[in-house]
């Protein structure tokens, strides 16, 4: 049986609050018992759906892709500057699929997890400021 497509939801404020809820999940794995791998996952989401959030604002169409650099390569084709400290977001793509599965990804130390949450916290701080500001 073939699935309906279903439009994306176009509403920039709702990709945000499911933004925030990912990163809410991954600052309470971090002061929980939660593997590494789940809380990497929940900031690279957090930062693909503010990314998307903004894209929609602006009116860009983007594929359904969970790549960090496909977005970002997006941003620049629609000429949506994009503050120099999240141009490395992309390193969090392989959180979105790969660490998913048990013993498919290397062991993700604490710094890596600092470094996700962080990333998640700019790029979210950024999407709410560029929705303000539309």
């Amino acid at each position: 049986m073939t699935q309906p497509k279903r439009p994306l939801l176009i509403d920039p404020p709702a990709w945000l609050i499911s933004a925030e809820s990912d990163l809410t999940l991954a600052r309470l794995g971090h002061t929980q018992d939660v593997l590494p791998e789940q809380i990497c996952f929940h900031a690279q989401q957090a930062v693909e759906k503010a990314f998307k959030a903004v894209l929609i604002a602006a009116s860009v169409e983007f594929p359904l892709t969970h790549d960090l650099e496909e977005l970002l390569d997006i941003f620049a084709e629609a000429g949506i500057p994009v503050p120099e400290e999240l141009l490395d977001a992309g390193s969090l793509t392989p959180y979105a699929v790969e660490t998913r599965y048990p013993g498919f990804w290397a062991p993700i130390e604490n710094e890596d997890v600092v470094e996700a949450l962080q990333s998640a916290e700019k790029t979210l701080e950024w999407a709410k400021g560029y929705l303000l500001n539309r």
